[in-house]
């Protein structure tokens, strides 16, 4: 149902003033409820003046016959005092308007009056409950307010008893109706010559805009013979004015119009004869890229500046089990696993800005949840402007290829750890126990004697012991290097491990090598297996000293790093607790930082080093979740950075 602006006009203005009358009835109802609450507490807390004055003397002399026909006389002469009775300081009954009585009340308000020697007043519904301490004294002590509703009072010593007057306001709701009817008779009769003199003033107002809403409606049926009565020099009469003026415009328009559209036709027959042969053509080309897209082997995506999937070929639908009409329109890493979305997003973005061809590797997965791994070669397509609109992806499954090299490169590695464990671990183990039994009668012996240096022998002593356990420790993990493990993950702090091998290492270090440490102090808890990690350190300290054959220094550090823009391919968003061990040593080329944890792999003697340490730090430190980085420069040092995650 459509309405003309006479008639929204008229909707408004009584709207309006509705919504007016309502508002006012519900504000002066609200005002007429407070002024009446406010002048009852006022009566009742008059009355509780005066007769708190009045019992206090009865009390004192124990006339409670007294009080209970005071009460009775006074219930009957105030109106709307529906109850008043009077409490000992222990909240026993003394008396009210049915006698006198010794019960204690359970009354949760007045017992907290009582036991805080305080004012109480609220409001219950329509009814207003008032309690106040009746005091020895003529004159009430000073008294504290602490809230609308609360009054405690500062020595609570002169309290002899406690007066509760209750007041009934029943009478509230019909005394409302009353004013309630008065207003809304008043306030309908007021809205009604409004709504009246609105009509006619609208009505008045909207004639001529109504003339010329009908006046628009024939021209836009095509009739410009119309012309409209300009009767005032107001807006209106001015509208009206330019309404004719557009209507000589439109027939001037219309003729030229007509002219030209018979030049026209002409013209687009010929442009459509070679619309129609162009079309032609490119149906042809797009029937032979569609051909070559669906048929070619590798798998192609296109994707847009956003990183959504517009296209793919049958080569990805059939690797990945999706349908074009599933993926269109979703993120590409949104069907990657979480190891692999941070790596395609940089990618990503470094093709936004660089607007250079890319490839790598990348893990991602099938409609059924499988992981694959994909050699990717990405092109961009740039618009006049420069501006990437467009990035092909196409790439070739290499999943099975993968994990065939994986597999023979962890075969080597646990054929040539099997072989050097078979051979070493019983001939060491025959060694340790040598060195253990006799660092056991060195103690024993030691403990016979007095020296001045005994307490320092017996450390030493302690130390050769707790290095060849470490040691022998060291042989089993040389003999589970190949095998999973499960590891006793605990919370713990990385500086504690870092205290304990930093009293390993400098007892045992040339002391041309000078250790320095730089704890941070509030450093996060981690969940690890503290021996694993500790062995990790110990490789890593002695790999930092092997670099430094004539002396140097040795650093580790600690501190928390709360990662928000990855800055590593390993790298995700969170808490990190970061240990750096640096050197002073001869430093690595390129060639040897890129193989450095590689099993077996050593730049020195493979007499002296198995080529294990190092790799055996980067699988524990990788089995925590985490990952190191290497910063060398050749002859000047390096530095290994651990970054273990916060859980």
């Amino acid at each position: 149902m459509k309405f003309n602006i006479t008639c929204k006009i008229n909707l408004l203005t009584i709207i309006g003033i509705v919504f007016t009358s309502i508002t006012l009835n519900i504000i002066f109802k609200h005002h007429y409820i407070i002024d009446e609450m406010e002048h009852a507490e006022e009566q009742v807390m008059a009355i509780s003046r005066l007769e708190t004055a009045h019992f206090k003397h009865h009390i004192e002399k124990s006339e409670f016959e007294i009080m209970h026909e005071h009460i009775k006389e006074y219930l009957l002469k105030i109106k709307n005092i529906s109850d008043i009775r009077v409490y000992d300081i222990d909240g026993y009954l003394l008396a009210n308007k049915d006698g006198i009585k010794k019960g204690k009340t359970s009354d949760e308000k007045l017992l907290y009056a009582i036991k805080t020697r305080s004012m109480i007043h609220r409001w219950d519904g329509y009814r207003f409950i008032h309690i106040e301490p009746i005091f020895k004294k003529s004159t009430p002590p000073h008294i504290h307010y602490h809230s609308e509703t609360e009054q405690k009072t500062k020595n609570g010593d002169h309290v002899i008893g406690f007066l509760y007057i209750e007041y009934n306001a029943d009478y509230l709701p019909k005394y409302l109706i009353k004013r309630r009817n008065y207003f809304i008779i008043t306030t309908a009769i007021i809205s009604l010559i409004f709504i009246a003199v609105s009509i006619i003033l609208s009505r008045r107002l909207t004639k001529p805009l109504i003339q010329i809403s009908d006046a628009s409606k024939k021209v836009a049926e095509g009739d410009l013979s119309i012309s409209l009565p300009v009767k005032s020099k107001d807006e209106l009469g001015i509208l009206a004015l330019n309404f004719n003026s557009m209507i000589e415009s439109l027939k001037s328009a219309r003729a030229e119009i007509e002219n030209y559209t018979k030049n026209l036709e002409h013209i687009i027959n010929i442009r459509t004869e070679r619309l129609n042969n162009a079309i032609k053509e490119l149906q042809h080309e797009k029937d032979f890229i569609e051909k070559l897209f669906s048929t070619i082997g590798a798998t192609i995506a296109v994707l847009d500046r956003d990183g959504k999937f517009v296209k793919i070929n049958k080569a990805w639908e059939d690797l990945r089990g999706y349908k074009e009409d599933e993926i269109r329109g979703r993120y590409v890493w949104d069907i990657m696993p979480p190891d692999s979305v941070h790596i395609a997003k940089t990618m990503f973005e470094e093709m936004l800005v660089y607007k250079a061809p890319t490839t790598f590797k990348i893990k991602v997965l099938t409609k059924d949840g499988k992981e694959r791994i994909i050699m990717t070669n990405n092109a961009v397509f740039t618009d006049e402007n420069g501006e990437v609109t467009y990035i092909i992806a196409s790439g070739i499954d290499i999943t099975e290829k993968e994990s065939l090299e994986k597999y023979l490169m962890e075969s080597q590695k646990l054929q040539s750890i099997a072989t050097l464990v078979t051979g070493l671990s019983h001939n060491f183990n025959n060694i340790l126990v040598g060195v253990v039994g006799y660092a056991g009668i060195l103690r024993a012996q030691i403990s016979l004697i007095e020296h001045p240096k005994k307490t320092d022998i017996m450390r030493y002593i302690e130390i050769i012991e707790n290095s060849a356990n470490r040691a022998s420790e060291l042989i089993k993990h040389l003999m589970m290097f190949s095998k999973k493990q499960e590891y006793q993950m605990t919370e713990l702090n990385i500086n504690n491990i870092i205290d304990d091998t930093y009293q390993i290492i400098s007892a045992t270090f040339p002391k041309s090598i000078s250790i320095q440490t730089d704890l941070q102090k509030d450093i996060w808890l981690i969940k690890a297996d503290k021996t694993q990690i500790q062995q990790a350190l110990l490789n890593m300290c002695i790999n930092a000293k092997d670099a430094m054959p004539e002396g140097g220094i040795l650093k580790i550090e600690t501190f928390n790093m709360d990662v928000t823009r990855p800055e590593h391919a390993m790298q995700y968003p969170g808490r990190y607790v970061v240990i750096k061990i640096s050197d002073t040593g001869h430093g690595m080329d390129e060639e040897t930082k890129h193989r450095i944890f590689e099993p077996f792999f050593t730049s020195r003697s493979l007499l002296t080093h198995t080529g294990l340490g190092l790799s055996t730090a980067y699988n524990i430190i990788k089995n925590h979740n985490g990952y190191i980085t290497v910063d060398s420069i050749k002859g000047k040092g390096s530095t290994f950075t651990i970054f273990l995650p916060v859980k």
